[in-house]
């Protein structure tokens, strides 16, 4: 491969899960809005929490956990699981947890990383992605994953944000819509996803701005139609939730593919 491959990444986007394989920069302190994995593909990432420093090459990191990393300008693998926590009790027993709440050290990390080195080397579509990618990061459909139990209430409320993400419904009339107290929605939602209504609102539109420009809009134009106030909103929100600024990731260019599957 030439030396051009070096900048080179893919961000995956599917329904409920995305992924970016490539090289970035170091992540300034960041809150992010979904549970999240995240892999050293050439060497260990050194990350911070609290005040200590890790140095691992996996980590599964809460939604909402604070923290910064570096990447030491090597590739990196930062996935975002699914809202509902599926995922996230996928890969938790096969990690240890350190008392920040991040987990580290996957039992299963060899074999992850050799996938996502083979991703990123065969530079694959993204079905071909996902399908490798099933039992390895994300628990096959038929799967049991143990203590998962869904609840449908929450479940809707996430179909109703991802039905019109422009639409600015109050907790109040999701709740209305699911049968609960705006107090009581509000409890098992951040149970459920581990970040607030609002939060997550502002996640999903990340994600339908960076679908919309996968698909040749501006950003400007993506962010209006995700429903960001202006192109600095959606660069705030950017930047709080996973670290860099828009440009980094979503500019098309030769740099960076966005393949929606």
């Amino acid at each position: 491969m030439t030396s051009s491959v070096k900048t080179a990444g893919t961000l995956y986007l599917w329904q409920q899960r995305t992924l970016y394989l490539g090289y970035i920069s170091r992540l300034s302190s960041l809150s992010q809005g979904a549970n999240t994995l995240l892999f050293g593909l050439d060497d260990v990432i050194p990350l911070k929490v609290g005040g200590l420093q890790l140095e691992a090459r996996s980590y599964l990191v809460p939604a909402g956990a604070r923290y910064s990393a570096d990447s030491l300008g090597k590739r990196i693998a930062c996935c975002f699981l699914d809202p509902l926590g599926k995922d996230m009790l996928f890969h938790s027993p096969a990690m240890a947890e350190h008392e920040s709440g991040i987990s580290f050290g996957s039992m299963h990390e060899a074999s992850q990383l050799h996938t996502l080195q083979t991703l990123y080397r065969d530079q694959a579509d993204a079905g071909q992605a996902y399908r490798a990618l099933e039992g390895q990061l994300f628990p096959e459909e038929c799967t049991r994953v143990e203590g998962f139990e869904p609840d449908a209430r929450i479940a809707e409320v996430v179909a109703l944000i991802r039905s019109d993400p422009s639409e600015n419904l109050s907790n109040e009339a999701l709740a209305q819509r699911v049968g609960l107290s705006g107090d009581r929605l509000q409890r098992l939602f951040k149970q459920t996803t581990g970040i607030p209504i609002r939060r997550y609102r502002l996640w999903h539109r990340l994600f339908v701005t960076s679908s919309m420009m996968a698909m040749g809009a501006t950003l400007t134009d993506a962010a209006l139609a995700a429903g960001f106030s202006d192109s600095s909103h959606l660069a705030h929100v950017f930047k709080s939730m996973l670290g860099m600024s828009p440009s980094t990731v979503l500019r098309r260019s030769r740099h960076v593919r966005i393949l929606v599957g």
